[in-house]
């Protein structure tokens, strides 16, 4: 995909996010809201307790959701054709989750362009796109909301 974000200094630099899809840098975007991670607590009363037991239980891991965001190379297409990977409705294929699950990382990244932080998602997949409306004289972002839906996370802090 070839994505070389330019990261100037600036402090009104507004990508301050960068996607890497399976390796390859696909997209900057200026707001993620990050996937929540949460476990369920599960009870367990034993013969002749007077409480509850408690422990951990199954774990739950929400959505990722990217704004305000410009793709590499061949810009809203990639998006596009990650979600009809997935389900084809214009030939009625459904895809194999073999086929359309993606490593995602997301990095933020400070005013010079250093990543601070990295969040790993584990079979990703596109669940919902929105487009910014058009407009011919702005060269503004084109992915007004992407949506992912998340199988795992885990997150690193880069020193």
């Amino acid at each position: 995909m070839g994505l070389k974000p330019k990261f100037p200094g600036h402090p009104r630099q507004g990508w301050q996010w960068t996607i890497t899809v399976d390796g390859f840098d696909a997209a900057v975007f200026q707001k993620v809201t990050l996937p929540e991670v949460s476990t369920e607590v599960d009870t367990f009363a034993s013969g002749g307790s007077i409480r509850d037991e408690k422990f951990a239980g199954r774990k739950t891991i929400g959505d990722c959701t990217l704004e305000k965001g410009m793709f590499a190379d061949n810009g809203d297409m990639a998006a596009w054709n990650w979600l009809t990977s997935e389900v084809n409705t214009a030939t009625g294929n459904q895809g194999l989750p073999a086929d359309y699950r993606r490593t995602v990382v997301v990095s933020h990244v400070d005013r010079m362009g250093r990543v601070t932080q990295k969040w790993t998602l584990y079979e990703c997949f596109v669940s919902q796109i929105s487009w910014s409306d058009g407009e011919g004289t702005s060269s503004e972002h084109m992915v007004e909301t992407l949506t992912l839906t998340v199988g795992d996370v885990l997150v690193t802090k880069v020193r």
